[in-house]
């Protein structure tokens, strides 16, 4: 008997749980049927008889599922409808994928865009960069080619005199070329300068320079400075065997004029105005005309000009007009100027002295 009542139980909950795929309400009467015989295993039941809700519990199941079942056509409609539902959700979910992948490479296009901009910023200014170099570098050989001339073994630069400016400044050839030449450790009196106009011996100078130099050929050695501020060549000049600038300190008719880097001979020229200094030749003659800073023709005396004739005649009264009075500073030499003056003064300046400006540039002791 208690086999018997064990299969019916089986079979009914076997028949709530078939019910329950028709219609999960169909598990209410499963849970009446568990209820039961939970309920037949106490001692003190909660329910008088718990039978009976083991045999209700399959009856509800039935009754339940046959209300809540639904057609075979709404069920394979609505399964259709969870099918597109899911394709909608689907594609929705690749038309999101595919519109962020979008995103996200065109972000990456304008980061490359971007990127290559720079790029091609970076590289316009390299270019420039680049043309500005060859253009020095080309400028740089063309004045190179414009002292470049047929050179000698010992590295001399052969050129022609064409004119003579002053003692100490000279016109030449060069492969063709015009070239003024600046004669480097001397300085001869002037002749040509607005300042100073012609100073004693430099015309000495200058024709000495002619006789010997003017369209000769002759060998250039330039300095380490080739060229000066007015882009005149510096150099030593050389006829024969002889440095003509030595040449000239010996005659008594230049000073050694000191200008670095340019001072290769210096030590040599120096011996040789020591030497016309003790025969007391050329500007050494008078005492104090050559100095540091360049030529005081102040110590010079002046010819005796010839007395005025006084005719006596009554002047008409003239109204007396007081001259402003020039302010003038005096200094022994470009040492003191400098202490005052650092850089130096140009012409017309209160402390200008021609004396002061060694090469003759309008500008006194300037560094």
């Amino acid at each position: 008997m208690k086999i018997v009542k064990i299969i019916l139980l089986a079979i009914a909950i076997l028949f709530s749980l078939l019910l329950s795929v028709v219609s999960p309400w169909a598990l209410i009467g499963l849970l009446l049927i568990l209820l039961g015989i939970f309920a037949a295993g106490q001692k003190k039941p909660f329910v008088k008889r718990p039978i009976w809700l083991i045999i209700i519990g399959p009856i509800v199941s039935l009754i339940l599922a046959m209300i809540f079942v639904q057609p075979p056509s709404e069920t394979a409609q609505q399964q259709v409808q969870e099918q597109q539902k899911e394709k909608l959700e689907e594609r929705d979910a690749k038309l999101a994928a595919a519109e962020k992948e979008a995103a996200e490479t065109e972000k990456a296009l304008e980061e490359k865009e971007k990127e290559l901009a720079s790029k091609e910023k970076e590289l316009a200014q390299k270019e420039a960069e680049t043309k500005k170099a060859t253009e020095a570098a080309a400028e740089k050989e063309e004045a190179a080619k414009a002292v470049a001339v047929i050179e000698k073994d010992n590295g001399f630069i052969a050129a022609t005199v064409l004119s003579v400016t002053d003692g100490d400044t000279i016109k030449v050839n060069m492969d063709g070329k015009e070239e003024t030449i600046r004669l480097i450790l001397v300085d001869t009196p002037e002749t040509k300068h607005p300042q100073t106009g012609v100073q004693p011996l430099g015309k000495e100078a200058s024709a000495f320079t002619t006789e010997q130099l003017s369209g000769k050929e002759v060998e250039i050695e330039l300095g380490v400075e080739e060229r000066d501020r007015y882009g005149r060549l510096l150099a030593y000049v050389y006829v024969g065997d002889k440095m003509f600038n030595k040449i000239l300190v010996e005659e008594g008719l230049a000073r050694v004029a000191v200008y670095p880097p340019n001072t290769k001979y210096l030590d040599e020229l120096e011996v040789a105005q020591a030497a016309a200094k003790d025969k007391s030749i050329g500007i050494w003659e008078v005492e104090n005309y050559a100095t540091e800073d360049g030529y005081d023709a102040t110590v010079y005396e002046p010819e005796p000009e010839p007395e005025p004739v006084v005719v006596e005649v009554e002047p008409e009264p003239e109204p007396v007009v007081e001259e402003p009075v020039a302010q003038v500073e005096s200094f022994q030499n470009c040492t003191a100027l400098r202490a005052v003056y650092p850089d130096g003064v140009p012409a017309g300046h209160p402390a200008y002295d021609s004396k002061h400006d060694r090469d003759k540039d309008n500008y006194a002791c300037e560094n």
